[in-house]
Order: C-alpha cells, then structure tokens, then sequence
C-alpha cells in the first residue's frame, strides 16, 4: 500500500540537475525539489494559493472559467497523482479545492494583471487575519486536548499479551466482531465531542452537522488512533482509553490494521505538532460530502482552516521548508479516505457475516458514509 503517494514521490537529487551549460546551481535544484499538492509532480510556483505544477494550475484555471461540471464513473476516490491525474477530471478538481486552490482569484476581468495571486489581506480588525487564525488553531487544538485519553488513567482491564511459550488464548469470532463494534460505538462518541467543537460547526444547519460527522467519523477514528501510536509500541490506545495489544485487534480488523499502523508510521515521521494535527483534524472533517444543504457554508469554514494552517506552518521556524511541510499536510488527507474506505469494507464483510447484530451507531455511520 502507498502512503502519501501524491507528496512523498522521489525525484532527482541535486547533483542530478544540471543547467543548459551544465553547470549545476543549487538554487534551481532545490526549485525542482518542490512538489505539486495535487499530484506530486514538479512545481517551482504557487498558483491560486498552492504550489503546483502547470498542469494542475491550467486544469484548475479552465474548470474555473469555464464553469466546467465533472461527473466521477467510480466512487469519487480516485487515485490523483502524476501519472493517472488526467483519469478522473471530478476527483482532480475536488482534491484541487481540498488542497487548498482558491478559485476566487483564478483569473477574470475583475483581475486582470494579478496573474491568479491572493488578494493581500486586509487590514481592518473584521478581515480573517493572524490573530484570528491563531484563535482558531487555539480552539481546535484545546478541542482535541478535551477529547483525547488521559495517558495517566488508561484502561488496561481488556490489555492481554500474546502467549507464545504456551497455549494461546482462545476467542471466539463472535467476540473478537463484539470487541471491534465496542471499540468503534465508543470512539464515536469522543469523535463527536471533538466535531462539534470545531470553530463554526454550530453554525451548519443541523442536517449538514449530522452528514459531516456520520461521514468523518471513521476517518476520524484511523487519524487519531495512528496519531496516538507510537513506532514499534506494541499497545494501541482508542479514544475512550482503552488499551489493547496489537495482536488483540488483528483478527477482528484483519488486513485494515495493518494498512492503519502503516499509515501510523508515515504519520510520525513527518513530526507533526498539536497544532498542525487539530487543523488537519477538522480538515478531515469540514469537507465536501455529497448531499450537503450548504456546501458554501461548509467551504467558508473549510477555506479559514486551512488559510490558518497554512500561516502556521509557514511563519513556524521549526518548518523550514514551509510550503512544502504544508502540501505534506494536506496530502494526508485522500490517504485517510482511502482508509475510511477500507474501514468501510471491513464493516460491511462483518454485517455480511452477521456473527453479531452491528450496533445501531455504527449502521448509521455506515450507510451515511457509503459513496453515493
């Protein structure tokens, strides 16, 4: 399985890019070591808010103009990288919005000479500045301290370790389903409490709350629990504090943890901070769904996160390399609703199987969830 496939692309190294009179200059090296946010190509320039490549700025640009409506023939997840980018024109378009492209300042009458860039920012105190942005991650990031496990009270009344020199523990099927339905029906309700505390959440109209959280929560779920593990620690520690040996969970999630605990690792190497994660947190949340009253409301929302995300990283001097730790970011997001998609396959094979009757919660999030 690829994780990050769309920011973490090799290229050339520098001592590979020469010039026409093959000299080599550091400067344009390190130009082309900067990747598109939408498909992991070369992009040496931001267009419309984001680094990208050219492709993606002119594809992005005549959608734009031209109003263009894209219609997507498999579950609007397709795979959006350097080579398969031109398969799916609805799935390039959504991850061009997702990505954060703003499509306000894509060219016309109204700014001309500007060449796409970002209006500056206002000045006056209503404008959607700094220190509002740095209110917003503020909110976001005490939401998720609020909903997180306490470390110094876990519950380990459930934790076994494996027995290799002896006989093995034996459960049965039926319980190791109960135990996984258990796990999920109590982590959406700590997810929920989180959601809900996103800055302007409230403020959707209360069927667009309902369909954004149904529809979040398992990627929600992957997020924090990957989050929360730790490379090489043997435990795994869900949202309402219950700890489990890894091995206790293998065969109820079956081939759905190991692409989680992979993802977990890729997570942890790119050193995010609390702050960075809340934001991506409720990325993963205010998004696109299909059936939203208001999806203007929603992109407003979603437009402001980022924007602060964005302003986040780049004047944070632990990221030196700003723009690019910011597409990073950004590029966890399709990986994390390919593994909401297998989430949702595993719980479908389950009900299929129906060992256990599935719990109300959980059939509710599935059908709200399904990609149609």
């Amino acid at each position: 399985m690829s994780i990050f496939p769309n920011v973490c692309h090799y290229y050339p190294s520098i001592s590979s890019i020469n010039n026409n009179n093959g000299i080599r200059k550091k400067e344009t090296a390190q130009n082309y070591l900067q990747v598109c946010a939408v498909c992991g190509d070369i992009a040496v320039c931001q267009h419309y808010g984001v680094r990208t490549c050219e492709g993606c700025k002119g594809f992005f640009k005549r959608t734009v103009q031209k109003n263009s409506k894209y219609v997507c023939l498999a579950n609007q997840s397709c795979p959006v990288d350097r080579r398969r980018r031109n398969r799916c024109q609805f799935c390039r378009f959504q991850k061009c919005l997702m990505v954060g492209m703003v499509k306000e300042v894509v060219r016309t009458d109204s700014l001309k000479g500007r060449r796409g860039r970002l209006p500056s920012k206002q000045k006056h105190v209503d404008s959607f500045g700094l220190s509002h942005n740095v209110s917003l991650i503020s909110a976001l990031v005490k939401g998720h301290k609020d909903t997180a496990p306490d470390i110094s009270s876990l519950d380990y009344a459930a934790y076994l370790e494996p027995i290799f020199n002896n006989s093995p523990l034996i459960v049965s099927e039926s319980e190791n389903v109960l135990q996984f339905y258990n796990i999920l029906k109590n982590s959406l309700n700590v997810i929920q409490q989180f959601i809900y505390r996103i800055p302007g959440f409230r403020d959707l109209c209360a069927a667009d709350q309902e369909l954004l959280f149904q529809s979040a929560s398992l990627e929600m779920f992957v997020l924090r629990l990957s989050y929360r593990t730790q490379p090489n620690d043997s435990k795994l520690i869900f949202c309402n504090g219950m700890v489990l040996h890894k091995t206790q969970c293998e065969r109820a999630f079956g081939d759905w943890l190991v692409n989680i605990l992979e993802f977990s690792n890729c997570l942890n190497s790119l050193g995010i901070d609390i702050s960075s994660f809340a934001c991506v947190c409720a990325l993963a949340v205010i998004t696109e769904r299909h059936g939203l009253q208001e999806p203007g409301k929603v992109e407003d929302i979603q437009l402001k996160i980022i924007e602060s995300l964005k302003d986040y990283v780049i004047s944070n001097p632990k990221y030196q390399r700003g723009s690019y730790h910011f597409s990073r970011l950004l590029g966890i997001l399709p990986e994390l609703r390919s593994l909401s998609m297998q989430g949702l396959q595993r719980i479908f094979y389950l009900k299929i199987e129906d060992l256990v009757p599935i719990p109300t919660a959980i059939d509710k999030m599935f059908v709200a969830s399904l990609p149609f």
